[in-house]
């Protein structure tokens, strides 16, 4: 496997991703869900998934133990017909899913007003299951912790705030405000009150180490005679690998607004290192994946046109 720049470095990604731990295996399991299934119709069989996962050293065993842990946790769902399981996504992960789709694929557009949307849990009313459930569900839609019991974004949509605390069962518990900052000469600044508020220092280092790790990568893919002559298994076992890691780090992004993040952020750094190598995967992994996954109709048909555009703002 390693004749060739291109080959190397595949090797070198595929034995590092191999010692991660088991553990990790639903977080694969949903990325493939999202960066494969969505876009095919919906819908695998659970043989399909250990197909596609073994070469990167996933057994059947732990297939099965991370289908399990996502359909407790209410992320997939199945259907049984004779002997085979097929899976998808459930309403309330579609729609998570979907978000993270656009934050992956897409470049940002949002524009940011000067306002923040700021949550008061305040100290009585709310008990403590409640209080750790609110503060997960506040903190995937990005919400920093501004000050105790109150969660700032600036540019969370207030439709889903509003739908999480309903979830929760604390809307009339809480209080939801729009405010301004009075004067940013004073005090940390807004920049300094995100830096400190969002953690994105801890973030950085995150983004950075994706970089490292992938960049040279990106080096050997600029032959693109060594990538179009690559295996279409090999281009998916990079293809779901890149995803996976890139995807664990967003799921920690705030995603701020661009005025209120530091100069040059890694994050765009590596959303640009991520577009330059997926999309020279992207069509032939898809032999790999047509050639080995079905769903109850029968085997994969090509990618829905709504999927066909990602990254393509990279073009």
């Amino acid at each position: 496997m390693a004749s060739n720049p291109f080959q190397r470095q595949l090797k070198s990604i595929l034995d590092g991703f191999r010692q991660e731990p088991p553990s990790r295996t639903p977080s694969l399991v949903a990325t493939l869900f999202g960066d494969v299934v969505e876009s095919h119709d919906r819908e695998i069989w659970l043989g399909s998934i250990t197909a596609l996962l073994e070469p990167l050293g996933v057994n059947e065993r732990l297939v099965r133990t991370a289908v399990y842990r996502l359909a407790k946790d209410d992320f997939v769902e199945s259907t049984k017909i004779g002997r085979r399981s097929y899976y998808r996504l459930t309403d309330s992960a579609r729609e998570k899913v979907g978000a993270y789709d656009q934050l992956i694929y897409y470049p940002s557009d949002k524009q940011w007003d000067g306002d923040w949307i700021l949550v008061f849990t305040g100290t009585h009313g709310i008990n403590t299951k409640q209080r750790a459930k609110l503060r997960k569900e506040l903190s995937w839609l990005g919400y920093g912790i501004i000050a105790p019991n109150v969660y700032g974004h600036p540019t969370a949509p207030i439709t889903q705030t509003q739908a999480i605390l309903a979830k929760v069962g604390v809307t009339n518990q809480v209080v939801v405000l729009r405010a301004s900052n009075y004067d940013p000469m004073y005090g940390l600044g807004t920049k300094g009150m995100v830096r400190q508020c969002f953690k994105l220092g801890e973030l950085e280092k995150q983004y950075s180490t994706f970089i490292r790790h992938y960049r040279s990568l990106a080096r050997a893919m600029q032959n693109a005679r060594h990538v179009e002559q690559e295996k279409p298994e090999h281009c998916f076992m990079l293809r779901i690998m890149l995803i996976h890691h890139y995807r664990r780090i967003l799921l920690k992004d705030p995603k701020l607004p661009g005025e209120l993040l530091p100069d040059n952020w890694l994050g765009k750094q590596a959303q640009d290192l991520c577009a330059a190598i997926y999309r020279p995967l992207e069509a032939i992994s898809e032999q790999h994946i047509l050639a080995h996954c079905e769903n109850q109709v029968g085997p994969f048909r090509q990618t829905s046109p709504r999927f066909s555009q990602r990254f393509a703002a990279w073009g």
